[in-house]
Parts: structure tokens; C-alpha cells; sequence
């Protein structure tokens, strides 16, 4: 019966601190510049979106809202614009998990040249 107690309570506290861990996961920020993410690393630039916003509006439509969130990440609808090497993030893929929400490749950079496993999110900082 101890045994199983013991089993029983390592176990609760095994699961409760990998929740409080996944629950603080950290989010790229000004002050970080960089961030590390499900694998991905994550870091941020500041530019004049608009002919990144034209190019997506020639292929998807001027539909999309084009805005900055309360936090200062750019957006094109419901996504985080994304600048991503397009040979693994083809140009409009969306639902990239990143640590701020769900990203859209719409542009890409130097680092895309050596660095496969970087993201830059579009920010307003």
C-alpha cells in the first residue's frame, strides 16, 4: 500500500511540474531578441511591411486585415507575419507554431541561407 502511495504521489508531482513548465514557456521578446521555440529558433525584425502586404494581397486577395497586436506583432488576418526560409516554409504556408501564436510565410532573409531552423516574426518594437 506505501508502495502505491508513493507511486501515486511521485507521479502528481511529476505531471504537475511538467504543466507549470509548459505553462511558462518562454516568449521571444525586445529584450531576449532571441527565443528557442518547440525546436525553432525564433527571432524578430522591424520593417515597412507594405510591399510584403502587397505581395499577399496579389496572391491571397485584399481581404486580409493588416494589423499589430496589442503586444507589437504584425499580422496579416489571423496570423503572425513570418519571414522563414522558404525551401522548408513554402511562401503561404500558414499555422507555424511559434511562441506567440500561429505564424504565415510571407517573407524570408539572409539567415534563411544558413540557418534552416530560424524563424524572424514581424514585429512593431
Amino acid at each position: 500500500m506505501k508502495k502505491k502511495l508513493f507511486v501515486f504521489v511521485l507521479t502528481v508531482f511529476w505531471a504537475s511540474l511538467i504543466l507549470n513548465t509548459s505553462a511558462q514557456a518562454k516568449k521571444l521578446n525586445k529584450r531576449d531578441g532571441v527565443n528557442y521555440y518547440n525546436g525553432t529558433k525564433e527571432t524578430y525584425y522591424n520593417l515597412d511591411m507594405t510591399k510584403v502586404y502587397e505581395r499577399a494581397d496579389r496572391n491571397f486577395g485584399k481581404h486580409h486585415k493588416k494589423w499589430i497586436r496589442d503586444d507589437g506583432v504584425k499580422c496579416y488576418g489571423p496570423y503572425i507575419v513570418l519571414a522563414v526560409p522558404f525551401d522548408v516554409y513554402p511562401y503561404g504556408t500558414t499555422d507555424i507554431p511559434t511562441s506567440l501564436g500561429l505564424g504565415i510565410a510571407l517573407d524570408t532573409g539572409k539567415f534563411a541561407e544558413t540557418n534552416k531552423n530560424q524563424i524572424d516574426v514581424a514585429v512593431d518594437w
